[in-house]
């Protein structure tokens, strides 16, 4: 079995599955990309079909927590 990535129109990997390759290969409304630990994917992730490569997402940008409204 291997583990592979669910990807979206987008190149944007949207679930994880570990299945054989006789499994994936009967799932032709979805495109799986199999990965590894060497180039290794998670949700959010997106992928480069160029390079063959998982992109991890951004981090976002830490928010300052705002006072609440003293007004009441």
């Amino acid at each position: 079995m291997s583990t592979y990535a669910d990807i979206n129109t987008q190149n944007i990997v949207v679930n994880i599955i570990v299945a054989d390759a006789e499994f994936v290969a009967t799932q032709t409304d979805k495109t799986y990309v199999e990965y590894d630990d060497e180039n290794p994917a998670g949700i959010g992730y997106t992928y480069d079909p160029d390079t063959g490569l998982f992109i991890v997402p951004p981090t976002p940008e830490p928010t300052e927590p705002t006072e609440p409204d003293d007004e009441q």
